[in-house]
């Protein structure tokens, strides 16, 4: 009977022995798999920062956007308008050219009428001292 409680001491603690072992491989994967956790966990935490990060970041580039896009509307209107006001101004510019033209003409007119009037003026005068000449000789005489 000795032998049979040695064998089963025995027994028990290669059972023991197994237990333990088994139990501190369990441990280790135990503290595995809770260092997994604490990571998934930091991973989650940070995608999480990540997304709310990316989400801000949208926001202000839909805000940018919608100010780039009112600013184009803007400018287009702008543009428009600016365009309109070169057209006005180009038919000014147009109606101005004629208007030079015809005054140009008018003092092409004007500047011949003077050079007949002055060459007509030169004859009367020169007629005039001729005159003035012989009524001279005639009172000398």
């Amino acid at each position: 009977m000795a032998l049979v409680n040695a064998a089963g001491c025995l027994v028990l603690g290669l059972l023991l022995v197994l237990q333990w072992r088994k139990q501190l491989v369990l441990d280790e994967r135990i503290q595995d798999l809770k260092a997994g956790v604490v990571a998934a966990r930091d991973q989650f935490t940070a995608e999480r920062e990540r997304t709310e990060m990316l989400g801000s970041e949208q926001a202000m580039l839909k805000e940018s956007i919608e100010s780039l896009q009112k600013t184009a509307e803007a400018s287009g209107k702008l543009l428009a308008e600016r365009d309109c006001r070169i057209a006005a101004l180009d038919a000014q510019v147009a109606a101005l050219e004629a208007q030079l033209k015809t005054w140009e003409a008018a003092i092409g007119q004007r500047d011949a009428r003077i050079r007949i009037l002055g060459a007509d003026l030169t004859n009367a005068r020169r007629r005039l001292d001729e005159a003035i000449a012989r009524l001279k000789a005639a009172d000398d005489r």
